[in-house]
């Protein structure tokens, strides 16, 4: 079974015609609300906003300094065209390192983008981030891998489980699998990805996301080219 799951592998490698229109981010009553869409040959941005018309506010930037010029409501970058197949070990060991947009435009493997949460409040607060399949065609959401980086902490990788339930994992083997990892499966359309129980006032947040189609995923075959995925991380305050 393995051997005829590797034959399949040059298919994934080679799966260049979807598009990611990566995120869209609007704010509901303190939400940071990300939309993920994956269309034909659209290209899109990632869109961050916060409402803030409470006494209890989030604040976000690109740079971490928050300073009057670049702390906002909203963030924006840009997304993948045509985006292929990648895998865990592809990606830049430093790809939490930097700050905005680091996406992968040269090969077309991945997106990632980093920016910072602070509570703006005058108390602490606690609040949470949640992850949720909003529209998917074509199994896409089956071969999707959401890595989130929370400041030095270890990386989490959420993802669809497998048709027999169990989590998806990657297993190293030394020579064609050169780096493995474990998955939080998203059992529903939604699931929470991040949670802090009291930041503290002017706590500073940086977070990594990180998306993109696993290729040795048995789910990501040319069956799921055009399809479409919209999907959104909303960061909500906890009242």
């Amino acid at each position: 079974m393995f051997e005829k799951f590797l034959k399949r592998w040059p298919l994934r490698l080679f799966l260049k015609k979807i598009s990611w229109l990566m995120v869209a981010m609007t704010g509901i009553l303190l939400v940071v609300l990300t939309g993920l869409s994956v269309y034909g040959n659209s290209v899109g941005d990632l869109v961050i906003t916060i409402d803030d018309l409470t006494i209890r506010a989030l604040a976000l930037s690109e740079t971490g300094k928050f300073e009057k010029s670049d702390s906002t409501t909203m963030l924006a970058a840009e997304g993948i065209k045509d985006v292929r197949d990648s895998t865990y070990a592809y990606l830049p060991e430093d790809i939490r390192e930097g700050d905005g947009l680091k996406s992968d435009y040269e090969n077309n493997m991945w997106f990632a983008y980093s920016f910072y949460v602070k509570n703006m409040s005058n108390v602490s607060v606690s609040y949470s981030g949640i992850f949720k399949f909003e529209q998917r065609t074509k199994g896409i959401d089956g071969a999707v891998r959401v890595m989130v980086l929370v400041d030095d902490e270890p990386p989490v990788i959420f993802a669809r489980p497998k048709k027999d339930g169990t989590p998806e994992e990657l297993i190293a083997n030394g020579g064609t699998i050169k780096k493995g990892y474990r998955t939080t499966p998203i059992t529903e359309d939604e699931i929470e990805i991040y949670a802090i129980e009291a930041a503290e006032i002017g706590l500073i947040t940086k977070f990594t996301i990180v998306i993109w189609l696993e290729g040795w995923d048995e789910d990501c075959i040319d069956d799921i080219v055009g399809g479409q995925l919209e999907a959104s991380v909303t960061f909500k305050i906890n009242v």
